[in-house]
């Protein structure tokens, strides 16, 4: 789904459109701006959450705190009580709190959560960790990986349940600069091989300035 709609495009163009003759263009434009901005972000889920929850398993740290991805809303935690056990255990509600942000000054009021934390009023201690000893005594890996997988989150996983006002501006900016490129080529220039011309793969420069600045970018981690 695109961060913008083709009528608030037209309307940032001041396109009057009657015919459709630009409907199928415009619709790639935002389509390239929306994928542009994904890979700026380092968001491969992109910015609008999931309609339906769904479970990701995690290595536990083996601390009361737990990095999980972008989510909006979180529905299970479940964690293995030994990271060579086969099944997770489902915590109650009471047992964790999502957070976002550093977890020594958590944020507990604003999505998207980015962490779990034990809640010291419940039953657990830690999230299992993910680090394991072989049947001949090795930690395999534990200097490259974090381990194996203990932790299990359902959750509705992304940013935000709807698109962010920035994002959205970016996007018919972004949508709105490349058109303008095309009009001034040629009016008949519609079809992809010419929207490839544009290089719609990467945002202008002011504009990743902008996602920076509003702190929008996802750091790489690893």
């Amino acid at each position: 789904m695109a961060y913008a709609t083709l009528a608030e495009l037209k309307t940032e163009i001041d396109l009057i459109d009657a015919a459709g003759k630009w409907t199928a263009t415009l619709g790639r434009l935002l389509n390239h701006a929306t994928t542009s901005i994904d890979n700026t972000c380092n968001r491969p889920d992109g910015f609008v959450a999931d309609a339906d929850a769904s479970a990701r398993i995690y290595a536990g740290s083996g601390k009361p705190f737990q990095r999980i991805d972008e989510c909006t809303s979180i529905t299970t935690v479940a964690v293995k009580d030994s990271a060579t056990d086969d099944d997770y255990t489902a915590w109650t509600a009471a047992d964790w709190i999502g957070f976002r942000g550093d977890p020594r000054f958590p944020d507990f009021n604003r999505t998207p959560y980015t962490g779990l934390m034990v809640d010291p009023t419940g039953d657990e201690s830690i999230f299992t960790s993910g680090a394991y000893t072989t049947k001949a005594g090795f930690r395999p890996l534990t200097d490259v990986f974090r381990g194996v997988p203990t932790v299990q989150v359902t959750a509705k996983w992304g940013y935000a349940t709807t698109v962010p006002a920035d994002i959205n501006e970016i996007c018919v900016e972004q949508a709105a600069r490349w058109f303008k490129h095309l009009e001034a080529a040629g009016s008949g220039l519609t079809a992809d091989s010419e929207l490839g011309q544009l290089n719609t793969g990467k945002l202008d420069a002011d504009l990743i300035s902008r996602l920076k600045t509003r702190r929008y970018i996802k750091p790489t981690v690893g």
